[in-house]
């Protein structure tokens, strides 16, 4: 198979049904609930080949020199070509560059852990937040929490 070219950009308002239905695969489309309130597309990144949208990552600026990561899903059909590190690149370059130092995260997955550590150089920090509506995997009830410096 001949891996489609990938091209990272900023989302426009039509791709947003597109983004939905990406975050509904891994449970993450209850935009406007106690999770997360609010998803605005002018901090996130797409992922595009083949004519549309395959993947989201999102940020949350903190302050001058912190922020947060949000969501980041590729399309099911998608995984495991590397979009996820791609989309994670753009973001933390865009971050470093606006001034961030220290990134955080925050997942419900240790296979995302050790990915994150292994292809990014995150730690976790040791602490877990508990969930408060269902939200990602409904298996697990709490967020492992991690952080890099940029």
């Amino acid at each position: 198979m001949v891996e489609p070219a990938v091209k990272i950009r900023r989302p426009g308002q039509d791709d947003w049904p597109r983004i939905l239905e990406i975050l509904e695969t891994a449970n993450f489309h209850h935009i406007g609930g106690r999770e997360m309130p609010s998803f605005p597309l002018g901090d996130c990144f797409v992922a595009v080949a083949e004519g549309g949208v395959i993947g989201v990552a999102g940020y949350r600026v903190l302050d001058a020199v912190t922020a947060k990561t949000t969501l980041l899903v590729v399309d099911p059909a998608y995984r495991g070509r590397a979009v996820g590190a791609a989309l994670q690149k753009a973001r933390q370059d865009f971050l470093r560059r606006r001034g961030i130092k220290t990134l955080h995260t925050n997942t419900d997955d240790a296979r995302v852990v050790a990915w994150y550590v292994r292809n990014f150089g995150y730690v976790p920090t040791g602490t877990r937040s508990p969930k408060v509506e269902p939200f990602g995997r409904d298996d697990q009830h709490e967020w492992i929490n991690l952080m890099v410096e940029l």
